[in-house]
């Protein structure tokens, strides 16, 4: 057991939180990292809307030569292009459906496109955050920022479809890691109240991305040079994150590195212009040492009933949100012009997100989320309402379009918080792998997103009927998951058990399986 200490003086235990608040919560050094975590993530939303959302990929339906040539269609012809787009078919503008000429018998390839990238996401995610956990955030968060940054400039270069497909494979699962890296690092870097609202301001910089990634799409003249923007956003946080950052401390204490996380809040205190931290000694929330706590396995939250349900409960919530987020983005076809409606949607998420900064801070976790899945399940029983389609608001759009926009921007805000809530509630451990696990079947609800593009030439209620019913289970799976506000975030097993009170035959059993694994 390391300590820290001086000559004749009295050591005290401390946790890593309490030391990071004695080095200044809100110093320089964690206003840089939230800074450098919010701009990756603002870079990870561009590369997801530009990747996989057909609001900045128009589909274009079977456009006969006459109508792509003649400036006066019949009417009677197929030609239909989006409602309020204007598409220009010219040499000297070219788009990732123009280009392969994805519309007719090949329309389908525009959804199948979104759901490679989502597999690319499904299948590394779990693999890619065992490697978080055992390499370290900030190693693994470079070598994912550094995948990204090849593949990007990879696409600017095919030359057909399988190309392009196979590289959102590529890319989805790159952006399966680091966006799970990205989000420990910058949450074990801060104290709770200072880490709930950089994961808020990070998530809706992922929403902004989204809205730049629609205009840059909207002015830039070919498809392929809307891949740089995030490459240099990737190229830069990446050379910041290896001369800035050291490792985190939770991480190293969690590991048994007890010096190194020494050396790494000292660092951090001399950044921020705080004195040494000296005679204490490094101790879990329940002031246990974690020496014996190495050995503690992904498989062991799923021996225990208490994170077993609570990873349960939380995988579907997770699912249940991207359904409504991804499924609501991708029927934005159907609401205007969808270029300005993703612009639009993305600097709508802003408030809704930053407000739950306030409210999960006074009512807690747990019921801001039931708040935030109520909310958005108004409004989408609104738009059942098939007079909302007719009550203009502005240009071409109407009240549906502002219920659909405000419902997405709830889901939107629930993304942000159900990161918060599943990181408090998982140890340093097995964080990163718990969350994958989670995110996994998040991911599942990707991959069916696409198919509201199908599901609406069937009926245009499905999808919204589908998504009430999730949010009315997840509202009451919720109630099954402590609240964690207020909680030091924990490092082991044992810290998460007594933290929420669960019966001393969970320690028992959870003893039993140690003494199993020694052997």
């Amino acid at each position: 057991m390391f300590k820290s200490v001086s000559l004749n003086d009295e050591v005290v235990e401390k946790t890593i939180q309490e030391c990071l608040n004695d080095t200044n919560p809100k110093g320089r050094f964690q206003l840089i990292v939230i800074a450098l975590v919010t701009l990756a993530t603002g870079g990870l939303g561009y590369i997801t809307f530009q990747l996989q959302s057909l609001s900045v990929l128009p589909e274009i339906f079977c456009l006969s030569e006459k109508c792509k040539l003649s400036s006066e269609a019949d009417e009677d012809m197929i030609c239909t292009l989006k409602r309020g787009l204007d598409w220009e078919f010219s040499s000297e503008r070219s788009n990732y459906v123009t280009e392969f000429d994805l519309y007719c018998d090949n329309k389908y390839l525009i959804s199948l496109g979104s759901t490679f990238y989502f597999v690319g996401f499904f299948f590394a995610v779990s693999p890619l955050s065992a490697v978080v956990d055992r390499l370290g955030r900030k190693v693994s968060t470079e070598l994912f920022f550094l995948f990204l940054i090849a593949f990007l400039s990879l696409s600017t270069l095919v030359s057909n479809i399988w190309q392009v497909l196979l590289l959102r494979v590529c890319l989805g699962a790159c952006f399966g890691g680091a966006s799970i890296s990205n989000f420990v690092l910058g949450y074990e870097f801060t104290s709770a109240s200072v880490a709930t609202f950089a994961t808020l301001l990070s998530s809706a910089a992922f929403s902004m991305g989204g809205g730049l990634a629609g205009f840059v799409a909207m002015v830039s003249p070919c498809w392929q040079q809307t891949m740089i923007p995030p490459a240099v956003i990737f190229a830069f946080v990446g050379l910041a994150y290896h001369f800035h950052l050291t490792e985190t401390p939770h991480w190293l204490f969690s590991k048994g590195m007890e010096l190194d996380a020494v050396c790494a809040l000292n660092r951090i205190a001399r950044f921020n212009g705080y004195p040494m931290l000296n005679n204490f000694e490094l101790v879990s929330a329940t002031g246990q040492s974690t020496d014996s706590k190495q050995g503690q396995s992904f498989g062991i939250l799923w021996s225990i009933p208490f994170f077993r349900r609570s990873l349960i409960c939380f995988s579907f919530c997770w699912f249940t949100i991207s359904v409504c987020y991804y499924g609501l983005e991708f029927n934005a076809s159907t609401l205007g012009n969808e270029y300005l409606v993703m612009m639009l949607m993305g600097c709508f998420d802003f408030p809704f997100k930053m407000a739950l900064y306030v409210i999960a801070g006074k009512i807690g976790r747990q019921k801001s989320c039931q708040l935030y899945l109520s909310l958005a399940l108004i409004c989408l029983i609104l738009t059942a309402i098939p007079q909302t389609d007719y009550i203009p608001i502005s240009g071409n759009f109407t009240m549906k379009t502002m219920l659909v926009a405000s419902g997405r921007a709830f889901s939107g805000g629930l993304f942000a918080l159900i990161y918060i809530y599943t990181s408090e509630i998982l140890p340093t451990l097995v964080r990163s792998v718990g969350m994958s696990t989670c995110s996994t079947c998040a991911r599942v609800g990707s991959l069916l997103a696409p198919l509201v593009i199908l599901v609406n030439e069937i009926s245009p209620s499905i999808i919204y009927v589908f998504i009430v019913v999730c949010l009315l289970i997840s509202m009451g799976l919720l109630r099954k998951i402590p609240e964690t506000l207020g909680k030091p975030l924990p490092n082991c097993v044992e810290d998460c058990l007594e933290m929420f009170g669960e019966t001393p035959g969970e320690l028992q059993r959870l003893t039993k399986l140690e003494k199993g694994e020694d052997q």
